[in-house]
């Protein structure tokens, strides 16, 4: 019986390696906070992150990615996609500020920077970054759902976060030609 638990332990915990180093961007819902409040969404957009040492690292703070209701001291669920861009892993971190005087933001900082899609010069940003942006360091709890372990029946979509953003535009009209076109020669047959 204890055999059975480690070999599942072993197996959740190689698949949250394996869909952690694969994987770009992950999705976080803070466990702790009250959740679903437009403060507070029940989940994140996609989060771009680093996965160093068995823990995930995540940047934030002015002109970064927002990450509402994940707060130094509480958890999160953090959500993996797999390379189909389905969901991977599921797993509960606790989450802890990194000190920008620690040996940890060192380590780490210069990977976040280098990750960075729009961040610019990694060596000329990384002075910036301390009191100003936080490295925020999710560390595994052991509560794991995968695919193997079970996912849930019910839909984790989620409704997009509010955001200002707006796409107006007017449907081309050649498109709209077409359709109506389309339209007539269905109605007019017999």
């Amino acid at each position: 019986m204890l055999g059975d638990r480690t070999t599942e332990a072993t197996d959740a915990a190689a698949a949250l390696e394996a869909a952690m180093k694969t994987g770009g961007v992950v999705w976080l819902g803070p466990v702790d906070a009250i959740a679903g409040t437009s403060a507070v969404p029940p989940t994140t957009g996609p989060v771009w992150y680093v996965w160093s040492g068995g823990a995930c690292y995540l940047l934030t703070g002015p002109g970064e990615q927002v990450l509402p209701g994940i707060v130094h001291g509480g958890r999160c669920r953090v959500t993996a996609r797999n390379t189909a861009g389905g969901r991977a892993i599921t797993w509960t971190a606790t989450v802890e500020a990194v000190d920008p005087a620690g040996p940890d933001w060192a380590t780490i900082a210069p990977k976040l920077a280098a990750g960075r899609l729009n961040g610019g010069d990694p060596v000329a940003v990384l002075p910036t970054w301390p009191g100003r942006l936080i490295i925020f360091c999710l560390r595994p709890t052991g509560a794991f759902d995968t695919a193997e372990t079970g996912f849930p029946d019910v839909s984790h979509a989620a409704a997009p976060l509010p955001s200002p953003a707006t796409t107006a535009y007017r449907m081309p009209s050649d498109i709209t030609r077409r359709w109506r076109r389309r339209r007539a020669l269905n109605n007019n047959q017999p």
